[in-house]
């Protein structure tokens, strides 16, 4: 239940409050942060020498803007940045230290922005205090990173993240120390931090490609995320040439708003892979050895996806049920009558399997309180709903009054199945990876298919048959619901969560449903549709329902979508 296939996943975070994706996230702008306090400085340097002083003190209000609510998100959550509390102690303390630096240097660098101070002190506050601030972002960086190897199940790409960010930062740097050393102010540190800085940059980009046990990089091969470093490591190429030629010739202005143009670049490229990396963790199949990381999964005695299969499941039988008792007092296809107990036998007996265990389903208890207090209430709507459809099935369809009993309460019983779906769901992702999670979601939704295609067929036969016009309706919301979902299972849906199909044999499996869909599809969609193709199709409903099952078991059983 671990890989997914091109699919925005990471690996299992136990930590309170925090998803694997929630870190790389918070890696990701924890580091920027770091990038920011030299933004920053860089920006109010600008304003205090000269140079495009307008232009630079909007952006130095947006970065000091930027920085500020990063800082907070990180403390507290932010939904805007999809930022979520750490639940650790020492990173919400460092993050109180961080607030205090920030506050002082926050009413500078806003005084700057607003040309109300713009003195040597200012200046020589702000070139002072942007270190110890960047020093406190690290140190969170370097936190949220360590709070990764504490797991069992390590998020391995989460240094390539900090330090990829990493990068962004050393560009900013570095144009502070070029416009340090071009206005003669501390020259000769100035120098030292910017060859420090451009070493450490190209140290930090070979590693990211390639590996580097020394910076604990681990490299990739993935091609978006190699792409976006090419590209960048073409802009720092450029930025280093500008480096040389401007230490060179001190006074040109030209050159040295050129470098900055092209270290910004630099910045935004490295942003890029940031985001890739912070996006694709899950893809990182050699170095995380997601192989190793599904066996465990898949040995687990609480076969989630499994679960969530037969709670799916019974969605389906509460549809299907509905649909056979309609078709028994209809006498349009033989057996309907007699396919109701079989239909029954199968959801009761995976209702007490989920409260006491069944081995030939290969159920386990449900052990949480929620679910269990779910199938109680489901069992209070389940009892009259199963003793009227006996009633319809031993009168042959004859008795009315049960067949109303069973028309009110199957949508009933699916409201109160889903609802059990739902929470079952809920309950398993529990210290779940992304992935996990997500695959879960999948076999929710392709499980949903089943019951969508006894839904519709219910209420196809509730318009066209028994002259139920609120059917049509209902009929019309759930074909569409079938159809997107089908796409979104083949194609991979924003809307629902899911990925495109990769793997082989779910995208062969899929591909039958979606054949034997499209040939039975407009039928369905007819005004009125003549005895024999009503038969048609009732012979060939099972026939999909059957091609779906298959869908689900396939998903059920795969390490990868």
């Amino acid at each position: 239940m671990r890989k997914i296939a091109i699919f925005v996943l990471t690996i299992p975070f136990i930590l309170f409050g925090m998803s694997d994706k929630d870190l790389a996230n918070a890696i990701n702008l924890a580091g920027k942060e770091r990038m920011l306090t030299q933004k920053m400085s860089k920006e109010a340097l600008l304003i205090f020498i000269g140079i495009d002083v307008n232009s630079n003190a909007k952006k130095l209000k947006a970065t000091s803007s930027l920085f500020e609510k990063s800082l907070k998100g990180l403390r507290d959550g932010d939904k805007e940045l999809n930022l979520v509390k750490s639940g650790d102690k020492e990173i919400e303390k460092s993050i109180d230290e961080a607030q205090k630096l920030w506050i002082p240097f926050k009413k500078r660098v806003e005084n700057v922005a607003s040309f109300k101070d713009i003195t040597d002190e200012t200046f020589r506050y702000i070139d002072k205090q942007n270190i110890p601030l960047l020093k406190k972002m690290n140190d969170i960086t370097i936190l949220y990173t360590k709070l990764n190897s504490s797991k069992s199940s390590k998020l391995k790409m989460a240094n390539d993240i900090n330090l990829a960010g990493k990068e962004r930062m050393l560009t900013q740097m570095i144009a502070k120390d070029i416009l340090l050393y071009q206005a003669k102010i501390r020259e000769k540190k100035a120098l030292k931090s910017l060859n420090s800085s451009v070493k450490l940059f190209d140290d930090i980009l070979n590693g990211l490609y390639n590996g580097d046990k020394n910076l604990n990089l681990v490299g990739t091969k993935l091609p978006k995320i190699v792409k976006a470093l090419d590209s960048a490591k073409k802009s720092w190429q450029e930025s280093k040439e500008l480096i040389e030629k401007s230490l060179k010739d001190r006074d040109n202005q030209d050159l040295l708003k050129e470098l900055i143009s092209k270290l910004d670049n630099t910045k935004s490229l490295m942003n890029r892979a940031v985001e890739l990396y912070a996006k694709s963790i899950n893809r990182q199949k050699q170095v995380m050895k997601l192989n190793m990381l599904i066996s465990g999964f898949m040995q687990k005695k609480d076969n989630s996806k499994h679960l969530i299969n037969l709670a799916g499941k019974q969605r389906m039988l509460s549809q299907r049920v509905a649909k056979l008792a309609i078709e028994c007092k209809l006498k349009i296809i033989p057996d309907s009558c007699n396919n109701l107990i079989k239909y029954l036998n199968l959801y009761e007996k995976t209702l007490n399997g989920f409260l006491n265990g069944d081995s030939e389903l290969k159920l386990s208890k449900v052990r949480s309180k929620e679910a269990i207090e779910q199938i109680k209430k489901i069992k209070e709507i389940w009892k009259p709903f199963k003793e009227a459809a006996i009633k319809v099935q031993e009168s042959q369809g004859k008795d009315n009054k049960a067949m109303s009993v069973v028309s009110k309460l199957n949508t009933k019983l699916l409201k109160e199945s889903d609802l059990l779906v739902s929470i079952l769901e809920k309950n398993s992702s529990k210290n779940l990876s992304y992935i996990e999670k997500a695959q879960l979601r999948i076999v929710n939704i392709a499980g949903r298919q089943r019951m969508l295609s006894q839904k519709m067929t219910k209420e196809l036969l509730e318009y066209q048959e028994l002259g139920k016009n609120k059917a049509k309706e209902s009929m019309q919301k759930s074909i569409a619901l079938f159809d997107k979902s089908l796409n979104g299972l083949i194609n991979g849906s924003k809307e629902f969560k899911l990925p495109k199909a990769t793997n082989k044999s779910i995208k062969e499996q899929l591909g039958k449903v979606s054949k034997l869909w499209s040939k039975i599809e407009i039928i369905y969609r007819q005004k009125k549709i003549p005895k024999k193709e009503m038969q048609l199709l009732l012979k060939v409903n099972p026939i999909l329902l059957k091609e779906l099952n298959k869908s689900v078991k396939i998903i059920e059983k795969s390490t990868d979508y």
